[in-house]
């Protein structure tokens, strides 16, 4: 908030030229807060039309598992790079040590233990922020 000062006929150059950085000062401070919202803003933005087209994206993995489509791989593998070009990358869940930073366990099965089984989905990071953990099935030794 710009605060309005009193300019009185007594102040002295120094004191004006105080006046004026502190207002500059205060200007730029402003224009920090505004741009860094602006980002904000957008990489919300961003982030929910990506988490949208990630559910389209499983949808055609399980098209392309029935079908086994060369079109559709094509179509798939460009749409993975219009989303990489975004900032999105895959979370490498399969055969890795179980993270829960990011990996929801969805099931423990005998396997070696804390080693991710399956993937039942798969997790994305945006701009290296887990949007979506990956769904896993993770070992665990039998006693």
């Amino acid at each position: 908030m710009v605060k309005k000062q009193k300019i009185s006929k007594n102040l002295s150059i120094d004191q004006l030229k105080e006046q004026l950085a502190r207002s500059q000062a205060d200007y730029q401070n402003l224009e920090k807060r505004i741009e860094q919202q602006r980002q904000l803003f957008i990489t919300l933005a961003t982030s929910t039309i990506i988490s949208k087209m990630i559910d389209v994206l499983d949808d055609l993995y399980i098209t392309q598992s029935h079908l086994k489509d060369q079109g559709l791989e094509i179509a798939i593998n460009k749409f993975i790079a219009v989303l990489k070009v975004e900032g999105l990358e895959e979370i490498i869940a399969d055969s890795q040590e179980f993270d829960p930073n990011l990996m929801d366990c969805l099931e423990v099965k005998k396997g070696i233990e804390n080693q991710v089984l399956e993937v039942r989905k798969k997790g994305y990071k945006l701009n290296g922020q887990v949007i979506r953990p990956a769904q896993v099935i993770v070992g665990k030794q039998s006693n």
